[in-house]
């Protein structure tokens, strides 16, 4: 068991290094390197070397409780910074599948959908094979069918639910914590790793973001900004497909085993009575509909 706890507590320390830590101390750096160099002397090393050379040789540093002070204080910056971008990340991902039926959402909404009715009516104006696919990839870009959300990705989850209730007459958002209950082990960790890559996106997305913030004192911040940016595009559009595509398979694979599982439940109380004396039967007495259980 102790070994079990000593293993549990490696893994959580290196997630914690790995996803606030050493990203939070990263930004902390452009932060420094931003108030120091400003846009006027943006790429002087030679400024920035003189500083840290002040700073390392200055009476805090000199001492070992003055040391231990900067250390536990960038500490505690970064883990506040990863914090902060967590909760960022997942207001973003809440954004990222909102309905968009109010603006200025319902905007982008509509935008995306005309976008979308005009890339469908292309296809259907083409004979040529060739420019037939290609016409129809670019459709599938924009939204697998007619766009309906102010976001790909929000799109994407849900075609997904479209998907099921057309072919298997499912509401998913029903019907899944119950297959999450019966589906294999191999295949909870595959949709689990597929949703925590989504929320890393998202999380990468909030990072984008702060260092934007920075472009306010260090104009090269605006590089950092939009290669973050671009990589948490691809990695959430990457992370989305796979997990609307197992979660679909997922459906595929195991909504008769679940029919078959709830279908004798179905059987069982078709009998209005059969609830209350079930009921009954386990509290060892009779069931009062008005009691806290009954409600």
């Amino acid at each position: 068991m102790n070994g079990f706890l000593g293993e549990i507590g490696k893994k959580t320390a290196e997630r914690w290094l790995s996803l606030l830590a050493l990203p939070g101390v990263l930004y902390l750096a452009c932060v420094v390197v931003a108030t120091t160099l400003g846009h006027e002397h943006a790429l002087d090393v030679g400024k920035l070397s003189e500083q840290i050379t002040r700073w390392s040789t200055g009476p805090a540093l000199k001492s070992v409780g003055g040391t231990v002070l900067v250390l536990v204080a960038l500490l505690l910056g970064s883990v506040g910074v990863g914090l902060l971008v967590a909760a960022f990340g997942a207001l973003i991902e809440m954004l990222w599948m909102l309905p968009g039926r109010r603006r200025p959402a319902r905007w982008l909404t509509d935008l995306r959908r005309e976008r979308s009715r005009e890339a469908k009516r292309k296809v259907d104006r083409l004979t040529n094979p060739l420019e037939l696919a290609g016409a129809i990839a670019a459709a599938d870009r924009i939204c697998l069918l007619e766009a309906d959300r102010p976001t790909w990705i929000g799109d994407r989850i849900r075609v997904t639910r479209t998907r099921v209730m057309s072919v298997y007459g499912l509401d998913l958002d029903v019907s899944w914590p119950r297959l999450w209950l019966i589906i294999p082990e191999e295949t909870r960790k595959e949709l689990s790793a597929a949703r925590d890559a989504l929320t890393a996106s998202a999380r990468l997305n909030a990072w984008a973001v702060l260092y934007l913030v920075l472009t306010v004192w260090w104009w090269p911040a605006m590089l950092v900004a939009l290669t973050t940016q671009a990589a948490a595009v691809i990695r959430g559009r990457s992370a989305t497909s796979r997990l609307a595509e197992l979660i679909e398979a997922t459906v595929d694979l195991h909504a008769a085993d679940l029919e078959s599982r709830l279908r004798p439940l179905q059987e069982s109380f078709s009998d209005p009575q059969a609830g209350p004396r079930l009921t009954t039967l386990m509290r060892k007495g009779r069931w009062d509909p008005d009691s806290t259980m009954g409600k």
